[in-house]
């Protein structure tokens, strides 16, 4: 039986009343009528809820209906609107292909009132058993995540609380890169139109993006150097690499004389190279080194720039790294690190003097 305490409020101001021993707090919210209990024989503490639910009610957060309809595909198509405003273009791409291929095929129906983080974890097994690694789904969550805090950001927020998103623990970056004898393996497996690249990949380590994104006007052969523009770079820094002798710059000679009207260095009878990927892989198990990637040119360049003695601080000029951490990553120890290490540890080792023993 409800027993009221005191005088109905006002519409908007809310109600409290008394249930047995227990304080109450009734109000409207979106033509809804909401009740919820202070748990409480105290007035007082049905007083500080009714209060609590008042500014959540003027801050659009206590908006039952509204919410309840919100799905995480509006949200992602509000993130992919604010990326063509506010971030790179080509973060933005990156950002769209991803959503539209595996984010939104899997979470775009779904009420953002229902996510939870089992449905979270389901969304991991299965790229899992896709053959997709835990980092690949921590970019893929991490951008939903983005979405849904950017969501609570609204005024009114379209999202009232975001569930707990189950991120992997990462290993350290991939332990991928060429030997000598591997890389020439490599060169000659592969089509003549992805020497160029290749070759330019495997000794100055530029990113493939921005490869792929280098346009003839961008060489200078007399200086011997390629300039990176801003605008393609993933820095957003404009650098230069150098055109090194050898197989870098007989393959780079190669493609311009092989060139037609294009403009784009590495290209296949003319048109810009693109898609790659199962030439590639053909190429790559011809040379014996079937779990390479093409990142791992990357790697390879830095650690023979560290071998080669060039300073840290330019290592990360000629490859784009912003951060000490970043390129640390890329310095690969291996087995001839370890054997050159013990020849010059060994200079300094005292020798063991039979003689000089009793």
């Amino acid at each position: 039986m409800l027993e009221s305490a005191m005088p109905r409020s006002s519409y908007g101001a809310g109600t409290i009343f008394k249930r047995g021993e227990i304080w109450y707090v009734s109000l409207w919210a979106d033509g809804r009528q909401i009740q919820k209990s202070s748990g409480s024989r105290r007035r007082q503490d049905a007083v500080s809820l009714r209060d609590q639910l008042l500014g959540r009610k003027v801050r659009g957060e206590v908006s039952d209906v509204a919410l309840a309809k919100i799905t995480c595909g509006e949200l992602l198509d509000d993130l992919l609107e604010y990326g063509q405003a506010n971030i790179r273009s080509s973060t933005a791409r990156i950002w769209k292909l991803v959503i539209e291929a595996n984010i939104r095929p899997f979470f775009g129906h779904l009420k953002v009132a229902k996510l939870t983080t089992e449905k979270l974890k389901e969304y991991r097994r299965k790229r899992s058993a896709e053959g997709r690694c835990d980092s690949t789904s921590n970019r893929e969550l991490s951008i939903l995540r983005t979405a849904l805090n950017r969501g609570r950001k609204c005024t009114p927020p379209k999202v009232v609380s975001i569930p707990y998103f189950p991120m992997v623990s990462e290993t350290n970056a991939r332990q991928g890169f060429l030997t000598d004898e591997q890389y020439e393996k490599l060169r000659d497996a592969l089509p003549d139109y992805l020497k160029p690249l290749f070759v330019t990949a495997y000794s100055a380590g530029v990113r493939l993006g921005e490869l792929l994104a280098i346009e003839w006007r961008q060489l200078d052969w007399e200086q011997g150097f390629i300039t990176l523009h801003s605008e393609h770079t993933k820095s957003g820094y404009a650098r230069a690499v150098p055109i090194l002798d050898g197989d870098m710059k007989d393959w780079l000679t190669w493609s311009k004389d092989k060139a037609t009207a294009g403009q784009h260095v590495f290209h296949n009878e003319g048109a810009p190279i693109k898609e790659f990927r199962r030439t590639w892989r053909k190429a790559c198990e011809l040379a014996g080194v079937p779990d390479l990637k093409f990142h791992d040119l990357r790697r390879t360049a830095v650690r023979n720039m560290r071998r080669a003695g060039v300073p840290q601080v330019v290592r990360m000029r000629i490859t784009g790294h912003r951060t000490d951490s970043m390129e640390r990553r890329y310095n690969i120890v291996d087995i001839e690190d370890i054997k050159s290490a013990k020849q010059l540890m060994q200079r300094k080792t005292p020798r063991h003097n039979a003689d000089a023993e009793d």
